[in-house]
């Protein structure tokens, strides 16, 4: 929607950057395209004009502006920045993209060739500066909500960001082949290239689709930086888990978390975190996705609430670890947990 807004203020400005007035035939129903042109060659005064500019400008600042704080934005560690960046992203894109549309559309199949002499280097120009601001703004935007390098290929927000970057690439030498193209001087090299320009730009619509189904998708992921702060840190060589029953809770501290022994320290307390004994200590390890089956896991008794064991991971993978602690003759239960080997 912000795309189809946009667009006839787009043409429009190209209409006023022209040194001359450039009729845009209506043929077809292309009503984007014939009202600038019609605004164009009426006479305006200065006063209405501005008014008009004031108008457009105000509608466009705040319906850009009040989007980015229902996302990510208005949850971010530097709310003000990735607002900014938010309005000036999709400011970018309505312009590009809603230029593309016209483009496509209506100019590139109606417009005349001496229209097009004139409109499309226009065109050229301000599709350059909304790019670059696309991907300065795409930038900040990553750098806020992505911590660290490891985000991209670790969580969904930053391989959605890769597959971003990845299509942009591909936009961007497309968007050169068609700059080329666009800045011919000639009507006859015009009439030449017209419809190899059309395809080039119908090209850079689908990526442009792409990068706005993965940005759409972006806003309904949550950001690398949440997910971290979210999981429990953690030393890289070392596991470390709270295990609850309604009997007792356990920490299990398993280091180094890799192939070979680990050591292991199973800590007990009361549900409520007081003293607790532990008449028996009995732990297995497994691997379902290798088809290894439960193995005991010897552990030795040091205290009433405290034991220490020895247990062997032979292949990485994620590992079930399941202890049962017996507190009277009668009373036990068992608690599980998952760790991750890695070699």
């Amino acid at each position: 929607m912000a795309v189809l807004l946009h667009a006839p203020v787009l043409l429009r400005s190209f209409v006023r950057q022209l040194p001359g007035p450039v009729p845009v035939p209506p043929a077809g129903g292309a009503a984007t395209a014939a009202a600038p042109a019609e605004a164009a060659e009426r006479p305006r005064s200065g006063r209405g004009t501005l008014v008009d500019r004031a108008i457009l400008a105000t509608l466009a600042v705040v319906g850009l502006a009040t989007w980015p704080m229902s996302g990510h934005a208005g949850a971010s560690v530097l709310p003000e920045v990735t607002a900014v960046a938010d309005v000036a992203h999709l400011g970018a894109m309505a312009v590009w993209l809603g230029g593309l549309v016209t483009l496509f559309a209506f100019l590139l199949r109606q417009a005349k060739v001496r229209e097009l002499l004139a409109i499309l280097p226009v065109w050229s120009r301000w599709a350059a500066r909304a790019v670059g601001v696309l991907v300065l703004a795409g930038v900040v935007q990553a750098l806020v909500e992505i911590s660290t390098l490891r985000d991209l290929i670790d969580t969904t927000y930053g391989r959605l960001i890769l597959v971003k970057i990845g299509v942009l690439e591909l936009i961007v030498l497309v968007a050169a082949y068609s700059r080329r193209l666009a800045r011919v001087t000639t009507p006859a090299a015009m009439r030449a290239g017209r419809e190899r320009l059309r395809r080039s730009v119908l090209l850079e619509l689908g990526g442009a689709v792409v990068v706005l189904a993965a940005a759409a998708i972006l806003v309904q992921t949550t950001p690398a930086r949440t997910v971290d702060a979210g999981a429990p840190a953690q030393d890289p060589g070392q596991f470390s888990t709270n295990l609850t029953s309604p009997l007792y809770q356990l920490e299990v501290d398993l280091a180094p978390a890799r192939t070979g022994a680990n050591e292991i320290h199973l800590y007990a307390a009361t549900p409520t975190g007081g003293a607790i004994k532990i008449l028996e200590w009995q732990g297995t390890a497994a691997l379902p996705d290798q088809g290894i089956e439960p193995a005991q896991v010897p552990l030795v008794k040091i205290t009433d609430d405290h034991a220490i064991g020895q247990v062997q991971f032979p292949l990485t993978g994620t590992w079930n670890l399941r202890f049962t602690l017996r507190t009277t003759d009668v009373d036990e239960a068992t608690v599980t947990a998952t760790v991750q080997v890695r070699r």
